[in-house]
């Protein structure tokens, strides 16, 4: 099957240009698609409205109270109305109108068949007839009764596991949207609900791998931000993930989910983008050009022993770093890149920055020494990376030279972190043994790759076209899985 990947989500901050009101209307509008174990598709809409920008009004308990007036309409084809709600939302109530630097929200569902829709939104101050917003946009529905498929990614603030009838709740869970995608530096967590329909329809009782990441907006994966789980096929599969965001750079991203088959095919995903400042990380980071480096250790480096030394960061790097260090090989002033080395190994060994860079940098002479080819050094290879990261393995598995298999490696670490038994498959599809790629790796957060052991011994097919799969069985099959198992 083909992979789905649609974006459905649209958020709108929506504000009011008109400088002459006192009040100026803001609200956050967000939708999302989801579909229905009997196939009836609906559309959920978040509105979050910040209470200091309408008008308060004393009711005769001596309170205050927000009004304003809400009309949704949905359109097939921008003409034909298909479904229409207008309604009075109301703020909670307040005793001073001086405290309303809060949000009120609501949350609709409106049940509409698949197609091309234009949803028409407005808003009113009902204290103010002046002062309102609207929208138009358009977007589709799409759930295919032949194919696995995601419902669109819905942004949470909060979730708590929850059997009651609310409004926000779902599958168990009561879920506070998230009427916005842009994340600042006091929100250190993104959390996310979707759904995933017709795999029991399609593929009873099959599992699946389900991975979720974030990426930059440009499509590089950042390492570091990855999750993954099996599933198994179910009439509809919730999906509950978060990610810890203290250490996300600046920038525009994409929050990814995707689901893979037995053979590791995409067969379903979707992409969620958001926005995020980080202003904490950077202030770490200005105290790099004030540093001090006449005396230091990286005094007397010249500009090609530089760019290595700040080349050879990358596999112990934040996400902060790495976006300082690819400015610094950009720019190539040599002053800034002698601090910033000074800077990354003060910071990780206070009392003895020396000593750290000169045993990393024997480390890094090893892998370079060990496994550099012609064209790429030791530290920018796989196998390099993964020594520089996570240091040397306990075991290395090596293959014997065999037709039916391309050259592999299989490193196993007794411990890594707080995990135990971990390993990493290298090999070359080229047949250069000095020239591996990682393949899979059971270290959460790491590529993986179910059918590594296919792609090994897949040379095979190569070497004899006729065969139609690989044979796993044989005794190479079984050394594999030794060296896999020891």
């Amino acid at each position: 099957m083909k992979a789905i990947t649609r974006l459905l989500l649209f958020i709108f901050i929506l504000t009011l240009a008109n400088s002459g009101y006192a009040k100026k209307l803001k609200a956050n509008f967000s939708y999302y698609t989801f579909n229905t174990p009997d196939g009836k598709p609906y559309i959920e809409t978040n509105i979050s409205i910040l209470a200091s920008s309408v008008n308060f009004t004393k009711l005769s308990s001596g309170k205050y109270q927000a009004s304003v007036k809400v009309q949704v309409r949905f359109y097939l084809m921008e003409n034909e109305l298909k479904s229409e709600e207008n309604y009075n939302l109301l703020s909670t109530l307040v005793t001073d109108t001086n405290q309303t630097q809060f949000q009120f929200i609501d949350q609709r569902r409106y049940p509409l068949a698949n197609g091309n829709y234009t949803i028409s939104l407005s808003l009113q101050d009902n204290n103010d007839v002046q002062n309102k917003v609207s929208l138009k946009e358009n977007f589709n529905i799409d759930f295919p009764d032949a194919l696995i498929n995601f419902s669109d990614i819905a942004l949470l603030e909060s979730y708590s596991k929850d059997q009651s009838n609310s409004v926000y709740n779902r599958n168990g869970y009561t879920l506070i949207p998230m009427v916005d995608n842009f994340y600042p530096t006091n929100i250190h967590q993104l959390k996310f609900y979707n759904e995933i329909y017709n795999t029991q329809k399609l593929a009873p009782n099959e599992q699946f791998l389900l991975s979720y990441y974030i990426e930059f907006d440009g499509g590089a994966k950042l390492n570091s931000f990855i999750q993954q789980q099996k599933v198994t096929a179910k009439n509809v599969i919730v999906n509950l993930g978060e990610f810890d965001i203290t250490d996300l750079q600046s920038g525009n991203y994409n929050l990814v989910i995707e689901l893979r088959n037995k053979m590791n095919e995409v067969i379903a995903s979707k992409k969620c983008y958001f926005q995020r400042s980080n202003k904490s990380l950077g202030k770490d980071l200005e105290k790099v050009t004030s540093l001090e480096i006449n005396n230091s250790f990286a005094a007397n480096y010249n500009l090609s022993q530089m760019k290595e030394h700040i080349a050879c960061l990358k596999p112990i790097s934040t996400q902060n770093e790495l976006a300082y260090e690819r400015t610094l090989m950009a720019n190539l002033e040599l002053n800034q890149m002698k601090q910033f080395l000074v800077y990354f190994w003060t910071k990780r060994n206070p009392a003895d920055a020396v000593n750290a860079w000169s045993k990393y940098e024997n480390e890094v002479k090893k892998v370079n020494n060990t496994y550099s080819s012609k064209i790429t050094k030791g530290y920018d290879t796989d196998r390099g990376y993964v020594y520089l990261k996570y240091g040397a393995p306990n075991v290395i598995r090596n293959s014997d030279m065999n037709v039916k298999a391309y050259p592999y490696e299989i490193w196993h670490y007794y411990k890594i972190g707080n995990f135990t038994n971990k390993r990493f498959v290298f090999f070359s599809p080229d047949n250069l043994k000095n020239e591996m790629v990682l393949l899979h790796s059971d270290l959460y957060g790491e590529r993986y790759d179910p059918q590594w052991k296919y792609k090994i011994l897949s040379r095979s097919m190569k070497n004899n076209p006729d065969e139609v799969e690989p044979n796993s069985n044989d005794s190479f099959g079984d050394k594999l899985d030794a060296d896999y198992n020891d």
